[in-house]
C-alpha cells in the first residue's frame, strides 16, 4: 500500500562454538517466520549423499560454498522479502570479514568464554540430545572435547575483537536462556 512502511527481510548468521545457543536460537527465530539454513545439516546430506568428507575440500572450496550461500539468502530476502537465519560452526570471524556482501548481515558470534572447563562441561552434557554425537562419547574424548572448546572460546574472542564482530557470551545454566530470549528480542525487532 502507499505511504505503508515495508519491513526490510533480514539474514542473520549465527556463529561460534559448539553448545552455545546456535541451534536453539535458530529454532527460535524459524517460530517468528525466518528461514532456517543449517551448516551442520548441509555438510552432513553432502557426506552421507554424496559420499563425500567435507574436509577433503580446500577451505577456499568451502569458503566460496558457503559465501554462495550467504549470497542466495541475500537474493531471497531483498527479492522476496524472506528472512534467513543461517547458522554454521566452521567458519570464523575473519571467514565473515571476506564475505562480498557482509554489510548485509547481522552476524553475531555465540561462544562461552567466562565459561571454566567445569561449566563448559555442563552446557555440553546439559544441552545435549540423545542422538548428538557428543551424547555418545566416552569421558576422556568429552574431556578433550571441552578443552577444545575452551580453547576456541578464546579464538572466538581475539578474533571477534579484531574484525570488529559481535561476541554473545550465552554463559551456562538459566542466564543462556535469558541471553538467548534478549538476543531473539534484539534481531527481531
Amino acid at each position: 500500500m502507499r505511504g505503508e512502511k515495508v519491513k526490510m527481510a533480514k539474514v542473520v548468521i549465527l556463529g561460534g562454538n559448539a553448545r552455545s545457543g546456535k541451534s536453539t536460537l535458530s529454532y527460535m527465530l524459524i517460530k517468528k517466520g525466518y528461514n532456517r539454513i543449517s551448516f551442520d545439516n548441509i555438510f552432513s546430506a553432502i557426506e552421507e549423499g554424496f559420499n563425500l568428507k567435507i574436509d577433503d575440500f580446500s577451505d577456499n572450496l568451502k569458503f566460496a560454498f558457503f559465501e554462495n550461500i550467504v549470497n542466495k539468502a541475500i537474493e531471497e530476502a531483498e527479492n522476496e522479502g524472506i528472512d534467513s537465519v543461517i547458522d554454521m560452526y566452521d567458519f570464523l570471524p575473519e571467514d565473515i570479514d571476506a564475505l562480498q556482501n557482509k554489510e548485509k548481515v547481522k552476524v553475531y558470534f555465540l561462544a562461552y568464554p567466562s565459561c571454566n572447563l567445569e561449566e563448559i562441561k555442563f552446557n555440553v552434557i546439559h544441552y545435549a540430545k540423545p542422538t548428538d554425537w557428543i551424547a555418545q562419547v566416552n569421558d576422556e574424548y568429552l574431556d578433550s572435547c571441552v578443552k577444545r572448546f575452551y580453547e576456541r572460546n578464546q579464538l572466538l574472542v581475539r578474533e571477534c575483537n579484531k574484525y570488529g564482530l559481535r561476541l554473545i557470551d550465552t554463559k551456562a545454566g538459566e542466564n543462556r536462556n535469558k541471553i538467548l530470549n534478549q538476543l531473539l528480542k534484539e534481531i527481531i525487532d
